[in-house]
Formats: C-alpha cells, structure tokens, sequence
C-alpha cells in the first residue's frame, strides 16, 4: 500500500513538473504557481509529503544499549513521520528487513552499513553510535603476546564481520596466519563460548563486553589482549575503531528530511542519557527486553556507547573501512563508500 502511494505521489509530481517546465519557470518545493495577476496563495498547489509508518530497528545486546532512551520514551520524529521500534536478535535479521523495505532506521556494524550502501540499498550512515569493545580473553596464563596465540583455538563470534576481520588484521600484524596458525571456532554465540571455558572445554575467546566481564566473574578468564589499544597503534590513531553505525534510508532523508534529522537526534539525547544515568538505564534495558539490569549496569562504561555524528566520524570510519578494504573487499562490498554515504543534517 505504501509502495502505491509513493508511486502516485510520484506520478503527481512529475506532471507538476512538466507543467511548470513549459509555463517557462520552475517553482520550489513542488509548487506550481497559475500564471497571470489573479493568482495568489489560494491558487497554490503545494506537494507534501505523505505521513509515513516507519519502523527503527535496534539489536539485542550492547548495541541496543544505545538506543535505550529512544525505545523507552517512544519517541516519534514527527514531520508525519510515526516511527515503531523493533527490537532484533541479529545484523542479519536487521539486513533482511532492510532489504525488503521494512525498515528505515537501523544500528549495524560500520561495515555492513558501508556494504548496503555500496549495494545500492539506499541508507546513509547518520552516526556512529558505538566503538570498539571487544577482548582478548583466556584463562592459559601462557597468552600475553597476539604472536601467543599460535596452535590455539580462539572462540569468536561474527564469520565475516566486524571480529573475524579484526582479528584477522591483528594475527596477521603479529606475524601469524590466521588460517593456518590457529584455529579460529566460530560455533557458539557468547554465552554459549563462557559456559565452554567454565566446563573446560574451551580456554581463549575473542568476544565483546559485557561478556568479557561475565566470563571473568564466571570462569577466571583474564583480558590480555587490548584490540583497541593495538589497532590504534598499527594505524596511527589515538581514536578507538568505530563499531556500530546508525543509519537512516534515503528515501526518509528525502521525503521527511526534519524528521531524520530529528531521529540522529534523539539517539544523541539518547546515548547521553544512557552513559548518564546507567541506573535507570539498565532498569530500562531490561524492561525493554536487551538485557538484564545487574549485567547492564556495569556493562555500559565498557561497551563503548558513544554518540558521534557522521561529520566527525567519516575520517575513522573510512580509516577503518580502508583496513577492512585491505584485508577483504568483500568486507565492504568491494570500494570505500563515498562521501555521500555519510547523512550531514
């Protein structure tokens, strides 16, 4: 139904055009004006944009963090713009809903969001809404160099994403293949990779806070490798990587440009609640259906939860893409995005 809509507004507006268009001047805003000295505001014919659902879509665990705020209060956008939240378990669930239309606004790793764009999916990176958070983590006292990791087994999660890849970036840095050196399992999501080292069937993992200091409380396991700290290093930043991106489609940039606007801007009001006031925060995680409030609270200073807007943050973000593009190009669907995948409101 909205697909039909947009094409008869479509429709509507281009005969609008053309009519302007040979009446020998163009009009702003879609507006054609009747030529001759009785024509006045009555006369107007102004296009606006048809009121729209939308649905955002935040992910379970520390990237939902951000948008705690948000989903807690409702909040809508306005400009005729209603907005439902989605609460979902994957990047990839995000990603299906994404392709098929359902979805307007989404958090997603920094280079799937450079992949879509480069597909020609048509979202734009509004902000980065969280950096770097992920550990080194193993109970074989033996592991204190990258290069130590030699003959190990590393648990991780994300095939193909923001991990994998820097892992990957850091082994090879180190001297070590990655495919030939270690064995990297990607079998078991996090909680399942902390009752692994718990049973002793499993003692280093690669994973991302909170569960790094579950698996410490949990089983023992110390954090002895910083990715952070090393890939600053490696790439001559003081800034830690970007990790999760807030994007807007194209098509709510155009039709309903305040309310985009107004939805990067909520997130913002959101993140410095949420880094504000991790109390109430966690108590909102929970209710939401994120997390439970006793692991949030302490988690949000570690996860990383950080509101920096796409003008700020294109240098690291291309920075970052740039090494991914290296490692893999298939990583970011095969070029760095150009400047307009970044949404400058």
């Amino acid at each position: 139904m909205r697909r039909g809509k947009l094409i008869l507004l479509t429709a509507v507006l281009f005969t609008l055009a053309l009519f302007s268009a040979t009446a020998g001047g163009v009009q702003e805003q879609g507006t054609a004006i009747p030529a001759g000295p009785a024509a006045d505001q009555a006369n107007r014919v102004v296009m606006q944009a048809e009121p729209i659902d939308i649905s955002v879509a935040a992910l379970k665990g520390p990237s939902g963090f951000a948008a705690a705020g948000m989903i807690k209060d409702n909040f809508q956008p306005g400009d005729g713009v209603t907005a439902d939240y989605l609460l979902l378990a994957s990047p990839l669930e995000a990603v299906t809903k994404m392709t098929s239309g359902e979805v307007d606004a989404a958090f997603l790793p920094v280079n799937t969001a450079a992949k879509l764009y480069n597909g020609g999916l048509g979202y734009k990176l509004a902000a980065v809404s969280g950096v770097g958070s992920l550990y080194m983590q193993t109970t074989d006292p033996s592991v204190k160099t990258w290069a130590d990791l030699k003959g190990k087994t590393v648990y991780l999660t994300g095939k193909g994403a923001t991990p994998d890849y820097l892992l990957r970036y850091l082994l090879i840095d180190a001297g070590l293949d990655p495919d030939n050196d270690l064995t990297l399992n990607f079998t078991a999501a996090p909680t399942q990779i902390i009752q692994l080292i718990a049973a002793g069937k499993a003692d280093t993992a690669f994973i991302p806070q909170p569960f790094a200091m579950l698996a410490e409380v949990k089983t023992g396991a110390k954090i002895v490798l910083d990715p952070q700290q090393d890939l600053m290093k490696a790439r001559g930043t003081s800034k830690p990587y970007p990790f999760t991106a807030f994007v807007i489609s194209e098509r709510l940039i155009n039709e309903h440009p305040a309310a985009a606007a107004a939805l990067t801007a909520a997130l913002a009001d959101s993140i410095e609640w949420v880094t504000g006031n991790t109390a109430d925060a966690a108590a909102a995680i929970e209710e939401i259906g994120i997390m439970t409030a006793d692991i949030a609270k302490p988690a949000i200073p570690l996860c990383g939860v950080e509101f920096i807007p796409a003008a700020d943050s294109e240098a690291d973000v291309q920075d970052f893409l740039q090494m991914l593009l290296e490692l893999d190009p298939v990583s970011v669907g095969g070029k760095l995005p150009d400047e307009g995948f970044f949404y400058k409101n």
